[in-house]
């Protein structure tokens, strides 16, 4: 073998344009391989990193139509209380706080987490303690553990720190442990720099409304010793009915039930499909890599014969062949998967960075590491055997006598061969048409998308979420004051058109509903009533939003917290529960607190959750009859992003400069965020597809300029006897497209049946789309006809005197 591979390499210098077109080839087929499974690897292979990862799993609350929903601290509580095939259970909820600094105040990303949180992940600050029983009930004291980051990047990995105070939203909170360097909590994104304890303490919801069975809190558990998913789930299933009996009037009483899933699936199972097709395209891309080398092969074999000849003539065996050209092959494949092991160094950066932070858990985890190492080494021993084992075979297989007496003239290298030739350029074209197939569909889904109209104008807004601390904004009126003094000194601003605040933000990613009865349904109480999305805005949020009011009034000054109650829904209830019927003048109530609001305007919909889903019910309540303390600014402007942002900050910091604001970002950015990851899985398969676009028209540019230079001497004949140069044109052209066209029906009927793969991934068209089918064969048709006139146009020009004298 070592005799064999030194010979090959000898060989491979002998044709340096021949290796390093081969070798270029396989790299970029390995490389982007090797890319894409060192991500697969990162998100769904490695297990998470806690001790025992497949006992974590993650409890959800879900509606009558399965969608995942946030549970309740009441349910969360009886969970806790009653389970015995759970052996810890914890809750948690994102928020951003405020830190006091020398210079300014400065957002933190933080969670609030119940204590066995950190049990669960098997976790324990690598300096200091976690929370204790006492610090995580009613009145527990103001403590915080923090992340290694955040310890090193704020108090220079001070070893005094503990027992130190912060000041986080305008309350002294005391550091009682560091989190080891390791720890991540994937999860949340930003991941939290700062864990506080009691998970029933919000800004967000009222407290009594935590204890009525709002949901607001994710699940996290970790199952007994012996237990299974089944056991958990049914146990789930006795503890939710005991819940609606003992808790009927609770909000989450009657129409939800609790499900178990474990961890990682719940982390990144919605990615699964579309890393899967990911790792589907790039091995489509290297099959095509192979058949283009294996071509090469077939090609350089030809004028090999008679080497291989007299070996055979000096007594070496078919198997002794086959083993020399199967090691040469596995050469170029070592030279293809290093140069492509290289490639998939430089693409991993670039993955990272052009891919938005939050849209793939545990992508920064992604490097070369040892299985990415062994997957590429077996990637290149699998292309070597399949490029490489049948031109071994058909060159070993040559007939002796017949080998020596053609000699050197360059006669005809036999049907078999050239039929399989043939068969590798329609099998490359055909896969080529499923990648260019498939990122079509997904193009024109992602365009169908982008066409959905959102019901309101992202340009030229800015939004800043804002979080008031309850140390001085306990109390409704202060939270009401200040977002009614914010919104007028941001208006005041040059070249600021208008500004509003809204409790929660269209594509934002979070929202809120309530039980509510509408005025013509008889009501049936909390839990059993239909179901509204809220939104608290203030006057000038339509005009911001530029989201059209269909009747009636936008909200005025007068409707404050004396003022009459009133409320503007969308199109969908107007149409939904008053049809036919003026809307106006109708009344509504929140099934919890049974305050009849009159309806003063009907807004066109909006889309909320995201662009796909379908409309949703929705009523908008002045923010000063319903004060939040969590809520975004939105500002309208002709204004350069970066004045703007300073403009608010020194706004917001003249009312309260203990009060910082982060997340800031454009409303075209959220909107893009919305749709990050169907426009990723676009852009790699297209990325891909324009791959295979490229090594196929490569493939067929090659096979077709060899055989023209097989055919050398008949097209000589051919002029000599009369045929114009149209003729030789027509004739090459015919048989290079006539194996283009079989490749492309072989390949369509393929697409028919592995596109309806996509149907999942697709947003209004069918996996059958004929737009895109036809899309596809026309552009690698077109690409198919470049690739075979230039070999074509070379033909057409030969000189025939100078042919048949050379032959």
């Amino acid at each position: 073998m070592w005799r064999d591979a030194k010979f090959g390499l000898r060989m491979l210098k002998r044709s340096p344009t021949f290796t390093i077109v081969a070798v270029l080839t396989l790299a970029m087929g390995i490389g982007a391989n090797s890319t894409i499974f060192s991500v697969m690897l990162a998100v769904l292979l490695r297990p998470l990193p806690y001790p025992e990862p497949e006992c974590i799993v993650a409890v959800t609350q879900v509606n009558e139509d399965k969608a995942p929903l946030f549970a309740s601290f009441t349910k969360f509580t009886q969970v806790k209380e009653q389970s015995k095939t759970l052996s810890e259970i914890a809750a948690y909820f994102p928020l951003t706080m405020s830190l006091a600094t020398k210079n300014e105040a400065e957002p933190v990303s933080a969670a609030r987490a119940s204590r066995d949180l950190f049990t669960i992940l098997g976790t324990t600050p690598a300096l200091g303690r976690s929370f204790s029983m006492e610090e995580d009930q009613p009145g527990g004291a103001d403590v915080v553990v923090i992340s290694d980051g955040f310890w090193h990047s704020h108090f220079a990995a001070d070893p005094q720190l503990l027992g130190k105070a912060v000041t986080l939203d305008g309350r002294s909170m005391t550091v009682i442990g560091i989190l080891p360097p390791a720890f991540k909590f994937p999860i949340l994104f930003p991941e939290p720099d700062v864990w506080l304890p009691r998970v029933f303490e919000t800004t967000f919801v009222k407290p009594e409304l935590v204890h009525s069975g709002a949901s607001y809190l994710a699940l996290l558990a970790r199952m007994g010793q012996g237990e299974t998913l089944a056991r958990v789930q049914a146990e789930l299933d006795t503890i939710n009915a005991r819940y609606k009996q003992e808790f009927a009037n609770f909000a989450d009483a009657s129409r939800f039930t609790l499900t178990v899933q474990p961890f990682d699936e719940a982390l990144v199972g919605t990615l699964r499909p579309s890393l899967l097709l990911l790792q589907a395209a790039v091995g489509f891309v290297l099959l095509i890599a192979c058949a283009n080398v294996a071509n090469m092969l077939l090609v350089r074999a030809t004028t090999r014969q008679k080497e291989i000849a007299i070996r055979q003539a000096l007594g070496a065996t078919r198997a002794q062949l086959v083993r020399h050209l199967l090691t040469e092959s596995a050469v170029l494949s070592l030279g293809g998967g290093i140069l492509g092991l290289a490639l998939a160094a430089a693409l991993l950066p670039i993955v990272r960075s052009i891919v938005a932070p939050g849209t793939i858990p545990r992508l920064e985890q992604t490097n070369l590491s040892v299985p990415v190492l062994l997957f590429s080494l077996g990637l290149c021993a699998a292309a070597a055997f399949v490029f490489g084992l049948v031109p071994a075979l058909q060159v070993s297989g040559r007939n002796l006598h017949q080998t020596l007496e053609e000699g050197g003239r360059g006669s005809s290298d036999g049907a078999r061969r050239n039929r399989v030739r043939t068969i590798l350029v329609i099998a490359e074209v055909a896969v080529a048409l499923i990648l260019m197939t498939g990122a079509g569909l997904l193009t024109k889904s992602f365009v169908r998308m982008l066409d959905v109209d959102p019901g309101f104008e992202s340009n030229n807004v800015m939004t800043f979420p804002i979080t008031l601390p309850a140390s001085h904004y306990s109390q409704p009126w202060q939270q009401a004051e200040f977002f009614r003094g914010l919104v007028e000194a941001v208006k005041n601003l040059p070249e600021v058109q208008s500004a509003a605040v809204t409790t929660y933000l269209p594509l934002g990613g979070s929202t809120r509903s309530v039980f509510f009865c509408p005025e013509g349904l008889a009501c049936q109480g909390l839990g059993k009533d239909p179901v509204i999305a809220v939104r608290q805005v203030t006057s000038d949020y339509f005009k911001t939003m530029r989201t059209p009011l269909l009747l009636g009034r936008v909200f005025s000054d007068q409707d404050n917290a004396t003022g009459q109650q009133v409320v503007i829904v969308n199109q969908a209830v107007a149409n939904r529960y008053w049809l036919n019927q003026n809307a106006l003048g109708k009344h509504l109530a929140n099934s919890r607190d049974k305050i009849p609001r009159v309806v003063v305007g009907v807004a066109a919909n909006v889309k909320y959750n995201n662009l796909t889903s379908p409309i949703s019910e929705e009523m908008y309540l002045p923010l000063p009859q319903n004060p939040a303390a969590t809520a975004t600014l939105i500002v309208r402007s002709q204004f350069d992003s970066q004045s703007l942002v300073a403009a608010v900050r020194q706004a917001v910091g003249q009312i309260d400069s203990s009060l910082a604001i982060g997340g800031i970002q454009s409303l075209n950015e959220v909107v893009s965020s919305s749709v990050a990851q169907p426009r990723l899985l676009m852009q790699f398969v297209g990325a891909f597809a324009t791959l295979a676009l490229f090594l196929s028209s490569i493939g067929i540019y090659a096979v077709m300029g060899y055989a023209v230079s097989r055919r050398r001497h008949e097209i000589g004949i051919r002029m000599a006897l009369g045929a114009r140069r149209v003729d030789i044109l027509s004739l090459v052209l015919r048989h290079g497209m006539g194996l283009t066209l079989i490749g492309v029906a072989c390949g369509g009927l393929a697409s028919l049946g592995l596109t309806r793969l996509l149907t999942g991934l697709l947003f209004d068209i069918r996996a059958t789309d004929p737009i895109a089918f036809s899309g596809a064969a026309f552009l690698l048709a077109l690409t198919a006809l470049l690739a075979c006139y230039l070999p074509a146009r070379k033909a057409s020009r030969l000189d025939p005197m100078l042919v048949l004298r050379n032959d």
